[in-house]
Order: structure tokens, then C-alpha cells, then sequence
């Protein structure tokens, strides 16, 4: 059991590596409108997932409720997610974006323990604090120091919600026995379809047919859909399924520090000793925070087992 939850837990830490990869790489596109962008990752992203559904197709009659539960992950966590982080980046400091995502643990312990009961311990408390200062560090060694910026902070405040939400939504839906994979395809198809909605509102698609994107750039966008919004989607749902939304949430205190890691392979970013610093004090947090604490042995059970 042990071995398993080690495997799980390097699954995890590969999943929110590849999602600080596609900070450098979403970065890289930015020649190209954001929404554009997410847009078509987005549809990448669910051509993947057509042989999943296709393998799916006769646990597709599912209840109203859990139809309305996956268009409101795809709604939250991908298409609201997605918009609302690209309008507030433009309104506030990379800094502040950093800091304000990485509240996404304590968001997610905080409304997991109000909505769907998951316990709340001090060890995970103290784990998604010890991580969150860690984020801190990064932050502030970074960019210097941190000012509110109003309307932005605001909108990448809502952005981090949306993320949460949709992780609490997919939390649900594994307890109402739909199979995770499925869950992630049908999600991916309809933020795709929430995002292109928006994407065409906001300019004609003759606009953008005339852009030009190099083979170097298809690339980029290939990689980030498949590996970042493909696989890793599929690797951190399993993630909330087998460990819960609030231990899986610890380990997203590592993206901004992964994010770092790969600006400087990439973008000749320099990095500092004091990022060794903070990644102890994230990895300790997600120790923490994610270590599942023993369960005391009823007293029942020892008393037969002694008789026996």
C-alpha cells in the first residue's frame, strides 16, 4: 500500500512539473491572443480523449445530475479557469498571479472540509502552510515584494476558485462511481466547447484562420495540449480520486517553483539559492500535507485479536 501511495505521489509531483513546463510554454505563445490559445490547447486536448469515450460509450446514460456536474467542471476548471486567468495576468504582477494561485491548497483543504466533508487535521494544516510559505519565498525572491493591484487580484482570485471548484465537482462525481477517465474526456469537451463559444464571441474565426503559426509553434501548442491538458489532467484526477481533493491540492505548492526551474533551462531565467530554500520548505509541505496519519485501531478489534 505504501509502495502504491509512493508511485502516486511521484505521479503527482510529474503532473505539476509538466503544468510549470506549460507556464514557460504558454509564456513562449504569447505573440498569439490568450484566449486563442486556450482555446485550441483546449481542442488538442479533447481529440485526445475521443478514444476514451469511444471506450466509454455505454456508461454514457448517466443521471441529469451528473451530466450538470461535468458541464460544471468544464465550465469551472477549464473555461472559467482559463479566461478569467488570461484578463487578470494583464492587471496585476506576475507576483501577485503566483502568490494568488498558489492559494489553491488552502482553498481547496478549507472548502473541501465545508462541502464534502474531508477531515481537516493539523498535520495537513500545518503541511499546506509550510508549503504556502515556501510559494512565498519564490514569489518574493522573484519580484521584491508584493502590491495589491485591485481589479486583476480580484480576477485571479476568481480564477483560483474556479480551479478549486471544479476539483470539489470532480471529487463528487468519483464518489457517485462515474469512472475518472471518463469524468476528465467529457470535462475537456466541454470547456473546449465553453472556450471556442467565448473565443468566437469575442472575434470572427475568419481572424483567426489568417494567422500564421510556425511548425516551431504547433509544436509548443501540440506538447502543452497533450502532455500538460491531456495527460496531466488525467494524472491529477486520479490523484483526487485516490487521495481526495485536499491532500492531491498540496502538491500544486511546487508549480511556481517548477515554473522557475524550467524559465531558467528555457528562458535563461536566473535562478538563486534561496529557491533551494523554498523547495524544502515544499517539499516538506506536501510531506505534510499529504501523509495520510495512521488510524487508531479500535479498541474492539484489539480486545479480539489479544482473545485470539
Amino acid at each position: 500500500m505504501k509502495n502504491k501511495e509512493g508511485l502516486l505521489f511521484i505521479m503527482l509531483a510529474g503532473v505539476v512539473s509538466i503544468w510549470g513546463l506549460n507556464v514557460v510554454m504558454v509564456k513562449y505563445l504569447t505573440k498569439f491572443p490568450p484566449l486563442f490559445v486556450s482555446s485550441l490547447r483546449m481542442a488538442l486536448a479533447a481529440a485526445c480523449f475521443i478514444p476514451i469515450i469511444w471506450a466509454y460509450r455505454k456508461r454514457l446514460r448517466m443521471a441529469k445530475m451528473e451530466w450538470l456536474l461535468l458541464a460544471g467542471i468544464g465550465a469551472t476548471s477549464i473555461a472559467l479557469h482559463q479566461i478569467t486567468m488570461a484578463i487578470g495576468v494583464q492587471y496585476t504582477t506576475a507576483g501577485n498571479g503566483s502568490l494568488i494561485l498558489g492559494l489553491n491548497p488552502l482553498a481547496t483543504g478549507l472548502l473541501a472540509m465545508l462541502f464534502l466533508g474531508e477531515p481537516m487535521s493539523w498535520r495537513k494544516a500545518l503541511g499546506i502552510g509550510v508549503g504556502f510559505s515556501g510559494v512565498l519565498v519564490v514569489v518574493l525572491s522573484q519580484h521584491g515584494s508584493l502590491k495589491v493591484s485591485g481589479w486583476g487580484d480580484a480576477v485571479m482570485f476568481f480564477s483560483m476558485l474556479m480551479y478549486v471548484t471544479g476539483g470539489l465537482l470532480i471529487r463528487k462525481l468519483v464518489m457517485r462511481g462515474v469512472p475518472v477517465l471518463l469524468i476528465t474526456a467529457l470535462a475537456q469537451v466541454f470547456g473546449m466547447v465553453f472556450l471556442w463559444s467565448v473565443a468566437l464571441l469575442d472575434k470572427p474565426v475568419t481572424y483567426y484562420m489568417s494567422m500564421e503559426i510556425s511548425p516551431f509553434q504547433w509544436l509548443v501548442i501540440l506538447v502543452s495540449a497533450v502532455f500538460s491538458s491531456a495527460l496531466g489532467t488525467v494524472g491529477w484526477n486520479y490523484g483526487i480520486r485516490q487521495l481526495g481533493a485536499s491532500r492531491t491540492a498540496v502538491f500544486l505548492n511546487g508549480m511556481p517553483l517548477a515554473s522557475l526551474v524550467f524559465a531558467a533551462i528555457f528562458l535563461g531565467e536566473k535562478l538563486q539559492l534561496i529557491h533551494v530554500l523554498a523547495l524544502c520548505m515544499i517539499v516538506a509541505g506536501v510531506y505534510l500535507g499529504s501523509k495520510k496519519l495512521p488510524q487508531p485501531v479500535a479498541k474492539s478489534a484489539v480486545d479480539a485479536t489479544t482473545k485470539a
